[in-house]
């Protein structure tokens, strides 16, 4: 991370520690913003090492001879894996979208149900952050926010090999003690989408379709045109995964609570989070001139150039043992009706597990609402063994 940034990040502490002093208690800030770090296997840190992966395996085109779908998009989805019958999609399969998974565990979604979530549609209710993300709540279509999640296919391959993509094939790895360990070139992408009329009402200076899809990334689904918001991204690189998302430039709000972090590709690396309002507008996040080579050289699209890296994440805590926390306003904000300020991609998916049965045991789903930071509470695990970060797991169906 650049010297700019991480003065940044040194302020944003240094103004949570002073509102404790002001309170009366001599304490550490709560969390800290994540910065870039380490990745295994090369000299990148995690900010430069998730921009190329973004841009020459999730967001080339799939094909040389039409500019979409994007590669991501040709992944394997929920749906496609956690099946009694997986199938690696055809490229020109149409795209699947659905609730959150997140949004619907919070509500309470019985263990029953969990393997439905994969064959619904964007639901036509406000999500429940909607509020707070200053989201529209009526209109036509009914204003939803849809969820894709992908994975490439040595992950998906994986999964399918090991049978760890049934319930049954789970309980069996549990009494074999087997140590789920997906490889190194694993990447798993979570998308989230708004119907453009829906976007329309909640950024109405976009004016007109037309603007919209000069500006975002667009698809077609069950005769909805829908427009892409936002996009977590994890690699198997690191032991503990490396993290990263991104949000469009025009998200209101997208720096607010912990600001937005970009040692590579952002010409202005560090944007602190405004004080005088909520959902404003941060502006566009120029991009640097190494990052403009890269995309030129992947073919991407110009629309991506609005999307932002908002931070990346290797490691749990700073080196003082001060947790790191990273959320998108989009998808734990508005969707997951999170705190983006204690929400933190490795803390979280640390939790994915499976027990004796073949499912996530009852005190592993219970911390996807408390918003883990910080180091895993080993107490929380008993009982389970790791599904290596990915909450996929919660999709595993019975085989019959």
């Amino acid at each position: 991370m650049t010297n700019s940034a991480s003065a940044v990040i040194a302020l944003l502490s240094l103004a949570i520690l002073g509102t404790a002093t002001a309170l009366g208690h001599d304490t550490l800030p709560v969390a800290v913003p994540a910065k870039a770090g380490a990745v295994d296997g090369t000299s990148e840190n995690s900010d430069a090492f998730i921009w190329r992966l973004f841009a020459n395996q999730i967001a080339a085109p799939a094909f040389r001879s039409r500019p979409s779908p994007v590669k991501f998009e040709t992944w394997a989805s929920d749906a496609d894996t956690f099946s009694p019958t997986p199938h690696w999609p055809d490229p020109n399969e149409p795209k699947k979208l659905h609730a959150s998974v997140l949004a619907l565990m919070k509500r309470g979604l019985a263990p029953s149900l969990r393997h439905n979530i994969i064959d619904t549609k964007c639901a036509p209710v406000p999500p429940a952050g909607a509020a707070v993300g200053g989201f529209p709540i009526s209109g036509t279509p009914a204003p939803c926010i849809a969820e894709q999640t992908n994975r490439n296919f040595p992950l998906f391959d994986y999964i399918v090999r090991n049978k760890l993509n049934t319930q049954s094939g789970l309980k069996d790895a549990y009494a074999k003690s087997f140590k789920v360990e997906m490889p190194a070139e694993a990447i798993a992408v979570k998308g989230d989408w708004v119907p453009v009329q829906t976007l329309l009402q909640w950024i109405p200076q976009l004016s007109d379709i037309g603007n919209v899809e000069k500006v975002y990334y667009t698809s077609t689904v069950d005769s909805v045109e829908y427009a892409l918001v936002s996009l977590h991204v994890s690699s198997r690189q690191n032991p503990n995964w490396v993290w990263g998302t991104f949000e469009h430039q025009m998200n209101p709000g997208r720096c607010d609570y912990i600001g937005c972090f970009d040692s590579f590709g952002a010409q202005i690396p560090a944007v602190l989070p405004s004080k005088s309002a909520v959902n404003t507008q941060y502006g566009a996040c120029s991009k640097t001139q190494p990052l403009k080579m890269l995309m030129r050289n992947e073919n991407l699209l110009q629309v991506w150039q609005n999307y932002c890296l908002k931070s990346t994440e290797v490691d749990y805590t700073a080196d003082d043992g001060t947790p790191y926390v990273l959320g998108n306003s989009v998808i734990e904000g508005i969707v997951g009706n999170g705190t983006i300020a204690a929400s933190s991609c490795i803390a979280c998916h640390v939790y994915a597990s499976f027990g004796s049965n073949g499912q996530p045991t009852a005190s592993a789903t219970a911390i996807l609402p408390f918003n883990p930071i910080g180091k895993p509470i080993q107490d929380v695990l008993a009982g389970s063994q790791q599904f290596d970060f990915m909450w996929g797991v919660l999709l595993a169906p019975t085989n019959h």
